[in-house]
């Protein structure tokens, strides 16, 4: 049922670059930041909306 592995040995995981895993930390960076700042865009959006809305009747409660 076993099956042997050939090439792979303990000391080359090792001795491999981590250039993919450099570039999938760098994607997901960028994926942060964009999300980030489409969370403040919306909110400052968000916030503007509630300002104009309430400066029409400044008595009127929040």
């Amino acid at each position: 049922m076993s099956e042997s592995v050939q090439g792979v040995s303990p000391s080359s995981a090792g001795t491999q670059t981590d250039g993919d895993s450099d570039a999938l930390g760098s994607e997901f960076g960028k994926m942060l930041l964009k999300s980030g700042l489409m969370f403040f865009q919306g909110l400052q959006s968000d916030v503007t909306d509630a300002i104009s809305d309430n400066t029409s009747d400044p008595d009127e409660p929040f």
